[in-house]
């Protein structure tokens, strides 16, 4: 009598398709992640004047004046220096050395 052998099978998945369920989730995370990149929020005029008196009292008090202002609902820390620098955040687009808007 003969006996018939099944063909021996490997529950699992192999290296190459994991490979590539893993670039593809990647590559939907970049795609979501460059969708949910916002514009930079520009600081209006009463950020550009509220960054405007900080320097001016900086610059005549000869000590750094600091304060923080709400952009797109959180909080943000700007300095103004003796020396007349501005130090905001990259998003607000201001001049480090004037403290006005940059325009692009």
């Amino acid at each position: 009598m003969t006996e018939h052998r099944r063909p021996q099978t490997r529950a699992g998945v192999t290296m190459t398709e994991l490979m590539v369920v893993l670039v593809l989730l990647g590559l939907m995370a970049a795609v979501v992640g460059l969708a949910w990149r916002r514009e930079p929020a520009p600081t209006g005029q009463a950020g550009q004047d509220s960054i405007a008196v900080a320097r001016h009292q900086a610059v005549t008090s000869g000590r750094v004046v600091r304060f923080q202002m709400t952009v797109d609902g959180r909080i943000v820390t700007i300095a103004a220096l003796p020396d007349g620098r501005v130090f905001a955040p990259a998003e607000l687009h201001v001049d480090p050395l004037t403290g006005l808007p940059l325009h692009e």
